[in-house]
């Protein structure tokens, strides 16, 4: 395929509580935020992805999300479909926009991600698996297990995860629209209340209303718009479908297996990465994914973090934004749109000098799901 795939248009609304507004409202908003930045008429737009967050995409996932939030945006486009693989879903369907772009099945794809959850009772409540029954609900204790796993092989220490909440909190000082623009201390950190042993409130990301979305189309169209686009040089997905029968499910993502994939087809290794956007639901899953993607070894992770090493400024800069710790549960979408302007150099106080080589993550359900996305 000759045509190649790039990220041309970025719109998101606030993050943050809204009850007068309902999830569709808050993706058109950004649907059409997006259409406006890459400076195309929404007429142009003949794809449509998207990602449905738990309210949408599971409590009132009877209807197709597509169908309806297409209607909304009076499309009527070649390629549509919704993912629904939790976090990581957002990263997919850009990934599925690429595809379908490079193989002609639609021009500009418009990819968009949206949710309701902080205002909607029982977003996150409900049980996942057989394991419910005995009374293991939700991802903070699955992410629970696994933080003590990896304290247990390796000497993990709390104050690493308190690395990661410090970091992302110093980041959304620097990004007019994060919803929790508060900076801590990691005195702060351990005096926030435990959740699920080890880990403890600032250790768990945030819930938001809010949506975010981008517009996929050729390098040659781009050409003849507004905004330098960001290019996707590679990408790549993993699935751990055996959950706890696996071994290695507390241990090891699928990142293991699909980051290596993505930057070998996007040419480049984790050292000629300049800032890293890593889906960040907890702080663990930031440790867990340094050392599958390669930035360190195995059971490296927690000295990497050490002395703001991640933080701006760092040798790796991640989630310079505040990511989903602090700049709002955007689905994994946002950190797609912060790589974007990182890329073009659009990030005002939070820019990386130099930032030519982006690598964006999202990881969902119950840790099963994983993609990677290489920009340039």
């Amino acid at each position: 395929m000759s045509r190649r795939a790039v990220i041309a248009g970025i719109g998101h609304t606030a993050f943050g509580r809204f009850p007068e507004r309902s999830a569709w409202d808050l993706e058109m908003e950004a649907a059409v935020a997006a259409v406006s930045d890459a400076g195309i008429e929404p007429t142009d737009v003949d794809g449509l992805l998207t990602d449905p967050g738990a309210v949408q995409g599971v409590l009132d996932g009877i209807t197709p999300h597509f169908l309806r939030l297409g209607a909304l945006l009076g499309l009527d486009p070649a390629y549509t479909g919704t993912e629904i693989l939790g976090g990581a879903g957002s990263v997919a369907i850009v990934e599925r926009a690429a595809l379908a772009v490079e193989a002609g099945l639609c021009d500009t794809c418009l990819c968009v991600y949206g949710d309701s959850a902080l205002s909607s009772a029982g977003s996150y409540a409900y049980g996942r698996g057989d394991e419910a029954a005995f009374g293991f609900f939700g991802a903070v204790g699955l992410h629970a297990l696994a933080a003590q796993r990896h304290m247990h092989l390796y000497g993990t220490r709390p104050e690493h995860l308190g690395e990661v909440a410090t970091a992302a909190r110093a980041g959304a000082l620097r990004t007019a629209h994060a919803q929790n623009r508060h900076a801590i201390s990691m005195d702060d950190y351990f005096d926030s209340e435990p959740v699920v042993e080890p880990l403890r409130r600032l250790d768990c990301c945030l819930v938001s209303d809010g949506a975010a979305a981008v517009v996929v189309t050729t390098e040659e169209r781009a050409r003849d718009l507004p905004r330098p686009p960001a290019r996707i040089l590679g990408h790549a997905q993993a699935h751990s479908l055996s959950t706890y029968a696996s071994p290695e499910h507390f241990e090891r993502l699928p990142a293991a297996r699909c980051g290596p994939a993505a930057l070998g087809r996007a040419g480049v290794t984790p050292a000629d990465v300049d800032v890293a956007l890593l889906y960040d639901c907890f702080t663990i899953v930031v440790l867990l994914q340094l050392e599958d993607y390669g930035f360190c070894k195995k059971g490296e992770a927690g000295p990497f973090v050490e002395d703001g090493r991640i933080a701006r400024g760092g040798a790796l800069p991640v989630n310079p934004s505040g990511g989903l710790l602090a700049e709002g549960y955007g689905g994994g979408m946002l950190h797609v749109i912060e790589a974007v302007r990182q890329l073009r150099g659009e990030a005002a106080e939070r820019q990386v000098a130099g930032a030519e080589i982006a690598l964006v993550s999202g990881h969902g359900l119950g840790m099963n799901t994983h993609a990677t996305l290489v920009l340039g």
